[in-house]
């Protein structure tokens, strides 16, 4: 997938929370275009899935694996401690 080629420096669980960071940060992404307007019908919400997830381009991408990036810099300087981010 373009995007993660740094991935594979992280160990298995890791990558697992990256991988889904990925998708809940683009689903998200994808959830606010398509429920954007009110849905008429099945055949829309096939069209309004298929439309947004066309936008996803890889800039998109590359935001969420640097916001990951940043959220993974925050868990090694404070030796995974529990914190709140705003």
């Amino acid at each position: 997938m373009p995007g993660l080629e740094g991935v594979d420096q992280y160990p298995g669980h890791l990558k697992a929370q990256i991988s889904l960071h990925l998708i809940f940060s683009c689903g998200g992404y994808i959830n606010n275009i398509v429920y954007a307007e009110k849905i008429r019908n099945i055949q829309h919400l096939q069209e309004r899935i298929t439309s947004a997830t066309e936008t996803v381009t890889l800039d998109v991408i590359q935001k969420t694996w640097q916001e990951i990036e940043f959220r993974l810099d925050i868990s090694r300087a404070t030796n995974s401690a529990c914190i709140e981010m705003y």
